[in-house]
């Protein structure tokens, strides 16, 4: 340590007032946080390998001088045992991951974005880091070679499978290893290999933004090895669908650098990610089963799981190698342990894994098309208990039955005994009285537990039975107002059956459109290579933000309309589970523009009984869609607009209902509306969300294949009342052109 201290002093003309002991992390080296008098600090290192050394500092510098994330290096000592670095701080990417781990995968938006960050910080590294690099100065060796694949495959088969007891032929398998070594190293590579790219190795400044550490290990090598080291670390349990996500984000930096052929790509990546598994496993074998410590065991049943994924995919073309890895992970011991059955309405068993297998979100429910189960649907009944408690006909039998006869009961008084408690003086007798408020305040909290607990897992039924003595007054009102609650907070579909009454309804989720379908010219070269549904405004594609923001509000079904890219949109949405049914209307035959985009898609809003959200792909905005959702009920269809300033302005009269459309730099006017004076009305521009009742299909008939929807609303809005909604705190952001792109990402981060 004074040596150390010593060249401190050399180094900042400083003495040392305080030494902090960082914990290592596996490294033979020992870390410390110098802080000097004047109360700044920088990282000591002591480490045991001069070689080792010497290549973190020579790599230090190179990637320093190429303008790269890593820590600087002050001073190194003469023996080459001790140096200085810069201090990054406290925080490392592990850390900042704590509560996604915990929660068995479920990482929250924060946690994917700076995961996000890291990815696509990754490839300048690789090969940005591996020009003008003398790969000689690499420790233990300057590239990964045969040999290396070999030593690690055996540590493999020496350190856990054999402590596994499980039988299989040696030579067989040397002869996979052999196969498998020789691919690996044929992988183009040319690269800067990280090598142990983990998150335990980045750290985070006050920012979020990523440095990397550690990278001593470091050697030439294919790109996806670190890849598959990052995405598939078995103690992150990172769900597939994230590891689909952070690989597209990858791939689209490491464009930034070199071409890049994406199915030999991925052919590379599922070949190093089945090295890296068993790379790990034979760490975790040596550290758990040999040494016995806690965390490398906790660490092998992910890892296991990783493994019986990628072999369910099949992920290892070496037959025999394939064949022993498949009796591995199906041993006993390697076999998750179930926590709960439960039983489906179609009979079928349910069981949960452990949390490493399961990815439920938090948040508004939204399920995938590929979903097999289906989105969930609540029944609420009222009932009388002279007549029995209504019959679970879902097969699940549960549910709840709550009993409203603890609450003052309008049934006795003679005017109210004929009617029920839908009918308006049996509302305002119950709520001026209270106590089913009162009741009903205790139900909501229990129910909306319950309800988000079953999207959360999946199920598909649920059962709130309300009794009273007649099954007319409370129970009724209770039942409607449950039933309502829950469809408007959860935006899932409700049933409800007032049994004695004869009286059945339903509600049905809410449903929109995205508008995605568009070339976007206007932001070439990105939409060359990729729909402007993707194109990327803080680390997220455009689509993502729409997605989020409809789940939030409470819709559950999303039809998209594709064209350009179509297949890129379709499988990004296929490897994003965001819990939302997605329904894709294809135009890839021919782009039918917004009007003949919602003609094409008819057949599929069609039974969207309370009408149906429209909303531009390339529209960011804080308008609360719910509240827009509300006032656009009922009418025939409702645009959201605003003051901004620019050329084209819808007209509305003073009840805000359309009469026309105006260019006043052309001075151009288009009514259906005879000698219509744009001075006399209200200019407002459209925002590209509007809400939509079917009714008015009856008219898309009279329109060609192609045409616009504005257009549309011009022609029918005499027949019609076609409606603007102004939100007074709107700000809205069109993402329409490059140079819009950094706005953009401004307005997202103050979102």
């Amino acid at each position: 340590m004074e040596e150390l201290k010593k060249l401190y002093k050399e180094a900042t003309g400083l003495d040392v007032s305080e030494v902090e002991n960082i914990p290592g992390a596996g490294s033979n080296r020992q870390y410390y946080r110098l802080k000097g008098n004047d109360g700044s600090t920088l990282i000591g290192a002591i480490g045991t390998s001069r070689d080792e050394n010497h290549a973190f500092c020579y790599l230090a510098k190179h990637f320093t001088k190429a303008g790269l994330p890593v820590p600087q290096i002050i001073a190194e000592s003469k023996d080459g045992l001790r140096y200085l670095q810069s201090d990054l701080g406290n925080l490392s990417l592990f850390d900042a991951l704590k509560g996604g781990r915990e929660a068995g995968g479920r990482y929250n938006a924060h946690e994917r974005e700076l995961l996000r960050r890291t990815i696509a910080a990754l490839p300048a590294m690789q090969i940005l880091g591996a020009h003008d690099l003398d790969f000689r100065q690499c420790y233990p060796q300057e590239a990964l070679d045969e040999t290396n694949v070999l030593f690690d495959l055996n540590y493999f088969k020496y350190c856990f499978l054999k402590a596994t007891g499980l039988d299989f032929h040696e030579l067989k398998l040397e002869a996979s290893f052999q196969l498998m070594a020789r691919d690996i190293v044929n992988i183009p590579g040319g690269a800067f290999m990280y090598r142990d790219f983990q998150a335990r190795n980045v750290m985070l400044d006050a920012k979020g933004n990523p440095y990397f550490i550690d990278f001593q290990g470091g050697r030439k090598g294919p790109v996806q090895y670190d890849v598959a080291s990052f995405l598939w670390q078995a103690s992150a349990r990172y769900p597939k669908a994230l590891r689909g996500e952070l690989i597209k984000v990858y791939l689209q930096s490491l464009k930034l650098y070199q071409e890049v052929r994406e199915k030999k790509f991925r052919q590379g990546l599922q070949l190093c990610v089945l090295f890296r598994l068993l790379q790990v496993l034979g760490a975790y074998g040596f550290r758990g089963y040999f040494e016995r410590k806690k965390h490398f065991l906790e660490s092998i049943p992910p890892a296991m799981e990783n493994l019986r994924d990628l072999l369910n995919e099949g992920g290892c073309p070496y037959p025999y190698l394939n064949e022993v890895l498949t009796a591995l992970v199906s041993m006993p011991q390697f076999q998750p342990e179930p926590k709960e059955s439960t039983m489906r309405a179609d009979g079928l068993k349910t069981t949960e894994l452990n949390p490493y297998t399961a990815h439920p979100l938090d948040g508004p429910p939204t399920f995938s098309r590929y979903d097999a189960q289906g989105p969930l649907v609540v029944r609420v009944f009222s009932f009388s208990y002279r007549k029995g408690i209504p019959e679970d006909t879902s097969g699940n039998g549960g549910g709840y039955v709550f009993d409203c006869r603890s609450t003052h009961n309008p049934g006795r008084y003679e005017p109210y005994k004929k009617l029920t408690g839908l009918d308006e003086p049996v509302i305002r007798f119950l709520e001026d009285d209270g106590e089913i408020l009162t009741f009903l305040e205790s139900v909501y909290k229990l129910a909306d537990a319950h309800v988000r607990r079953y999207l959360q897992r999946g199920f598909t039924n649920l059962m709130f039975c309300f009794g009273c003595t007649g099954g007319q007054h409370r129970s009724v009102y209770s039942a409607q107002h449950l039933a309502e609650h829950i469809h408007k907070k959860f935006g899932v579909e409700v049933h409800i059956c007032h049994r004695e009454q004869g009286i059945e309804q339903v509600l049905t989720p809410g449903r929109a459109m995205i508008f995605a379908a568009g070339l976007g010219t206007r932001l070439k070269p990105l939409t060359d290579s990729m729909p402007k549904a993707l194109v990327p405004v803080g680390g997220k594609p455009l689509l993502e933000y729409q997605l989020e923001k409809l789940r939030a509000a409470g819709f559950t079904d999303v039809v998209i309309n594709v064209h350009h890219f179509a297949d890129m949109i379709e499988e990004w949405c296929q490897q994003h589970p965001m819990r939302l049914r997605i329904l894709f209307s294809d135009e890839r035959e021919k782009l039918l523009e917004t009007g003949g985009g919602i003609k094409h898609a008819a057949s599929l809003l069609r039974d969207a009984q309370d009408g149906f959200l429209i909303h531009n792909v390339d529209i960011l905005s804080n308008v609360d869609l719910s509240a827009f959702k509300e006032a656009g009920k009922g009418r025939a269809a409702t645009l959201l607009v605003s003051e901004r300033e620019t050329q084209r302005y819808l007209l509305f009269d003073d009840d805000m209902r359309l009469v026309g459309w105006t260019n006043i730099a052309t001075g151009e006017v288009r009514s259906p509306y005879e000698n219509l004076n744009p001075k006399h009305y209200h200019k407002y521009a459209f925002a590209g969300v509007h809400y939509m009742n079917p009714s008015l299909f009856q008219y898309f008939d009279e329109f060609p294949d192609v045409f616009s929807i504005i257009d549309f609303y011009l022609q029918v809005c005499k027949r019609e009342p076609i409606y603007g909604y102004v939100q007074p705190d709107l700000r809205l952001m069109d993402v329409g052109k490059l140079d819009t792109l950094a706005d953009a990402e401004a307005f997202v981060a103050r979102q």
